[in-house]
């Protein structure tokens, strides 16, 4: 009995969110406001999104769908919202929802006339739009040599944690020994440790096959080099695998 009133307090929650998200734009069609340097229309953009949307691609895309044709025939409000939307998922919350850049990219840059966009940073949007679209979450994560003999690939394991870090960074030192420790207790991981600060051969390629911007950085895989997760904290790999 109790279980079955959670999963209708549960849906309630779900029907009332879904009621205030289909009147949240209303008007939206008609703002004449300045869209150059707008923080209260960015500011509600990102309360929207980061509030009153569940925190999953499908469903952040299906809300910019909407928004894209609420504002169609105001070209200059839409290409606001697109912008300040690309920047705001290139580095997003939570893992998964890098892919909404992707289809940003896919069903707005690609195809729109939009304001401000050339084939210079059409081009450099296509190119981080290609690499998230390969590290997406269950993808094969690339194969990239480790050393003289060996490749990702070739690591056996029932998973395999790739740690990307600087020598120098103390945060990386403080992560690496969080990582040493989970391994410790569980050893069914295998820990790649790659120094990004190292003056060997190939690291441009791993910079871009794993669209390392900052360090330290993790993937988690699985045992067919599938990507369970990636961007994460060390002490967040016990609640990834379970």
């Amino acid at each position: 009995m109790k279980s079955k009133l959670l999963i209708l307090l549960f849906l309630l929650v779900i029907h009332l969110g879904m009621a205030q998200n289909a009147h949240f734009w209303d008007g939206i069609e008609s703002f004449d406001g300045p869209t150059d340097e707008n923080p209260v229309l960015a500011a509600q953009l990102d309360f929207y999104f980061d509030k009153l949307v569940v925190p999953l691609p499908d469903s952040i895309t299906v809300e910019i769908s909407r928004l894209v044709e609420k504002t169609e025939n105001n070209t200059n409000l839409r290409d606001f919202i697109l912008w300040h939307l690309l920047e705001k998922y290139l580095h997003p919350e939570y893992m998964a929802q890098d892919q909404v850049f992707v289809w940003l990219y896919d069903q707005c840059f690609s195809q729109l006339e939009i304001k401000d966009l050339n084939e210079v940073n059409l081009a450099l949007i296509r190119e981080k739009a290609e690499r998230l679209r390969r590290l997406a979450l269950f993808n094969v994560a690339p194969n990239i040599q480790l050393n003289d003999s060996t490749d990702l690939q070739s690591v056996v394991g029932d998973y395999t944690v790739l740690f990307f870090y600087d020598h120098s960074c103390e945060v990386c030192q403080q992560e690496m020994h969080d990582l040493d420790s989970v391994c410790a207790e569980r050893p069914e991981i295998t820990a790649i440790k790659i120094d990004m600060n190292d003056d060997r051969e190939g690291l441009g390629e791993i910079y871009d096959a794993y669209d390392i911007e900052t360090t330290p950085l993790i993937y988690i895989l699985d045992k067919d080099k599938r990507i369970l997760a990636k961007k994460i904290q060390a002490r967040q790999i016990p609640i990834v695998l379970g």
